[in-house]
């Protein structure tokens, strides 16, 4: 298996700022060589870059879908040619773009399932969220809930069915949210019930079974604070590097992980970010090793 990787280098629609300097710094701390040293072929990275010239100032979604437009090029051609893909990205944003990309190469029907690890459930609605974070939204936005302009932008053709939405290692939801996902049939994991290990693997394997493909998405702050001391949503009780290793593992071990994306390390803040970037390499470097199958691009879909 060959490993793409692709940096989405921004925070909203900021370039290589905070959060937007993090796909940088990991690569920077060597994560391409210890991939390499634990017998991952690497190609790449490759960046999504909007270019300044093409932001419209003041209109930050648009902007976003515009650079989730780039980033879907950039994964669509590693999966027509067969390669997994590894998207380091500013912060949860970049999802958009991720499943704009799948869709691209293995076709708007395809039976997508979205794996999402995080402390927070980024499924509020501009209606729903009290602090209007657009980072908070990435999964009502992707079950078409919310977002449209910027669904449309990033080249989204289709949603995706609630039913097929996993949310694990989560501790922090606001209330209007938490009623939202009650509402759907998003399957949420809190962290505590992950270590336990059964809840998470029965919805894994559940999940696994009424899709063609798997997308993981890995907020670093899922991490418990002290791996990941620069975060800029910290919530206590994370979960270690190896049980987040663990649980990633257990996701690639389906055969049908097309993309992993992990998001949302701050390399600032002196020490604490050095910290937070060494787990990040850490938990790539001790995770990764284990993605040895890809389901191929489905047949009869056109290169990107």
């Amino acid at each position: 298996m060959q490993l793409r990787v692709v940096t989405v280098p921004y925070r909203y629609d900021e370039w290589k700022d905070g959060l937007g300097a993090g796909p940088d710094a990991v690569l920077k701390a060597g994560l391409i060589e210890r991939l390499q040293a634990v017998g991952v072929a690497v190609d790449g990275p490759r960046e999504a870059d909007l270019g300044a010239e093409n932001r419209e100032r003041g209109r930050t979604a648009l902007n976003i879908g515009r650079i989730g437009a780039r980033t879907a090029a950039l994964v669509a051609e590693a999966r027509t040619s067969g390669q997994a893909v590894l998207v380091l990205a500013g912060d949860d944003t970049a999802a958009i773009g991720v499943l704009s990309g799948i869709e691209r190469a293995d076709g708007a029907g395809a039976r997508v399932g979205i794996v999402w690890l995080d402390a927070h459930g980024d499924f509020n609605t501009p209606e729903t969220s009290y602090s209007g974070i657009l980072a908070g939204m990435p999964l009502a936005i992707l079950a078409g809930l919310a977002g449209p302009l910027w669904r449309e932008a990033a080249g989204l053709a289709a949603t995706v069915p609630t039913d097929r939405m996993l949310v694990a290692g989560v501790r922090d939801l606001d209330e209007k949210e938490a009623e939202l996902l009650r509402s759907t049939d998003v399957r949420v994991i809190t962290a505590d019930e992950l270590r336990s290990g059964d809840p998470f693997a029965t919805a894994v394997a559940r999940l696994a079974e009424r899709c063609d493909l798997l997308m993981l998405h890995i907020d670093a702050d899922v991490l418990d604070p002290r791996l990941v001391p620069s975060a800029s949503t910290p919530s206590a009780n994370g979960l270690t590097i190896a049980e987040a290793a663990a649980a990633i593992a257990m996701v690639l071990s389906t055969g049908q992980v097309a993309t992993v994306c992990l998001s949302s390390i701050n390399p600032g803040a002196g020490a604490r970010g050095e910290r937070s970037v060494a787990s990040a390499v850490e938990l790539l470097e001790t995770a990764l090793r284990e993605w040895q199958v890809i389901p191929p691009p489905r047949e009869g879909q056109p290169p990107a």
